[in-house]
């Protein structure tokens, strides 16, 4: 089957007509290049694997051929002296990022409702960090941060989740492949496609979406089976080099389709006085269930709750395939894991039901973290992380050097009780609304409107104070707050985005609002809603 290329634009404009509210609206759309393999998926209790057969990617030599032909650079897995085999050999690393997974889901998190088997293994071979949180609520600009070890403001994605594109900033894959590992990834969201530039530095960068969404047949994405298989053929051919392996899944994004029996080994109870949600006609989830997640006739939160816990434990049984064949393949080398997402979902906190992009609030910016890493004692540690901390700290137990001018932190010599963490503030950032962490507690700066918010203009935001509580819950804490120099200084620095395509003309403007994607002002509650990942 041929390839199929959907280009959609960023799309940025005022409708004063929709709204009395003076406010520009975000749209967020997505830059597609969808590969059809000529093969179905099912979404079923993991089969017998039969892996797809992608010899004529990696070479008898080790060398790497681009299996897109787009431009990725393919060079010999050998470029920069990694040593062979033996007990000098550097470890191989494996990166897993589970889409819109939020860490108080799982029951590694204290969730009693859910199963995740494997990721509870995993965890008690590793660190689990109880706050780790995503730089972004939104797929693009979050995974720019973990590629690059830099925040929103910092690197050229910027707040979009769709229209601009990575410019120069050294990135995680380029720095193993320039050290010699084979570099791979295989990816299941239609946002993370080769023509955001995110593929810059992985050797094969696997961006083939055979499926559409279910309410939107433009979006295209991969299931756990497919992603698996996937990456365990790529597993089965690599040879005996240093592998960097991104792995990431969409299950648990919306809509939740688990399988029927997967759905049934989980339940989550319905709270008392549980309210039926109308169906939103936007993407929005404000008081209501987003039109991309509409599922039959189903209007209580339970009911999607139950499907959205069932895809985690279907994402997890996966995973667990994946994990025994990296072990199987992998033997003679002791192995760096680190499982984590890319941001939450909400759950009806302040109104918003089965979405995200709208908040720096813990709902959206807490997620899971793991790491599995060779000298690194078992346990659990309650400092706060960040996505960007995830590029220096598997460059560091490579034994890889870290380039200058990141934002993130090597976690091994804390891990190792080398060095502790310095204090600092990480950053949770949306453009219009940005979450500033600490040690104790949460700031929350709210811009009046989007072209403020991406200035840092502050003069007219509001400024929220919160304190940790039990565990990673906030209390509101009262009075007037002012701002930190440096968080200012954070605010008003910003990159440049690198636009990737020019304005839409008006009847592409025109086919894009009939499909669902460009939404009225005033969709959300006080907020900018984007239109979904």
């Amino acid at each position: 089957m041929g390839r199929g290329a959907v280009f959609v634009w960023r799309w940025s404009r005022g409708f004063s007509s929709a709204s009395p509210v003076s406010r520009r609206l975000i749209v967020l759309f997505v830059l597609v290049l969808a590969w059809l393999p000529g093969c179905e998926s099912s979404r079923e209790v993991p089969p017998t694997l039969a892996s797809p057969d992608i010899s004529g990617e990696v070479a008898e030599n080790g060398a790497v051929v681009d299996p897109h032909g787009d431009g990725l650079d393919a060079r010999p897995a050998t470029d920069g002296g990694a040593e062979h085999g033996g007990a000098g050999r550097r470890p191989d690393v494996l990166l897993i990022i589970v889409d819109t997974l939020r860490a108080d889901r799982l029951p590694l998190y204290g969730f009693r409702h859910g199963r995740t088997p494997v990721l509870n293994q995993l965890a008690q071979q590793g660190v689990v960090f109880d706050r780790a949180l995503a730089a972004s609520a939104s797929t693009v600009p979050s995974h720019a941060s973990l590629f690059t070890s830099r925040f929103v403001r910092e690197h050229s994605v910027g707040f979009s989740n769709g229209g601009t594109v990575l410019g120069e900033e050294p990135t995680l894959a380029e720095q193993f492949r320039d050290a010699g590992y084979i570099t791979a990834g295989f990816i299941s969201n239609i946002m993370l496609n080769t023509l955001t530039g995110l593929a810059r530095g992985f050797q094969i960068y696997d961006d083939r979406l055979p499926e559409a969404e279910k309410n939107r047949p433009d979006f295209f994405e991969r299931d756990a089976p497919l992603t698996t298989r996937r990456a365990i053929s790529f597993l089965e051919q690599v040879g005996d080099v240093p592998v960097f392996l991104l792995v990431h899944y969409q299950d648990p994004h919306g809509p939740y389709t688990p399988p029927d029996r997967v759905r049934k080994a989980v339940s989550v109870p319905a709270k008392k006085d549980e309210p039926e949600l109308p169906f939103n006609e936007t993407q929005s989830g404000f008081e209501g269930i987003p039109a991309y997640q509409v599922l039959e006739d189903l209007h209580r939160p339970s009911e999607y709750e139950n499907r959205y816990v069932a895809e985690i434990l279907y994402t997890d049984r996966w995973m667990g395939l994946l994990l025994d064949a990296f072990e199987k393949h992998r033997p003679d080398a002791e192995h760096v894991i680190l499982f984590t997402s890319d941001h939450g979902e909400s759950l009806g906190e302040e109104g918003h039901w089965f979405a995200h992009g709208h908040t720096s609030m813990p709902d959206l910016a807490r997620i899971p973290m793991v790491l599995r890493a060779p000298g690194v004692e078992p346990g659990r540690r309650s400092e706060l992380v960040s996505q960007v901390d995830v590029m220096p700290t598997l460059l560091e137990f490579a034994g890889l050097p870290i380039p200058e001018g990141l934002s993130g932190i090597a976690l091994g010599p804390h891990l190792r009780g080398e060095t502790p963490l310095p204090s600092r503030a990480i950053y949770m950032d949306l453009g219009v609304e940005t979450g500033v962490y600490d040690a104790e507690g949460m700031t929350r700066v709210r811009f009046p409107n989007l072209a403020a918010g991406e200035s840092g203009d502050t003069r007219e935001a509001l400024i929220e104070r919160y304190t940790w509580g039990d565990g990673a819950s906030l209390t509101r804490r009262e009075g007037e707050m002012t701002l930190p120099v440096t968080v200012t200084e954070y605010l008003s620095n910003v990159t440049p985005s690198n636009e990737a395509l020019a304005e839409p003309d008006e009847d592409q403007v025109e086919r894009l609002r009939a499909l669902g994607y460009i939404e009225p002002a005033g969709a959300g509650k006080d907020s900018v809603e984007p239109a979904g990942d």
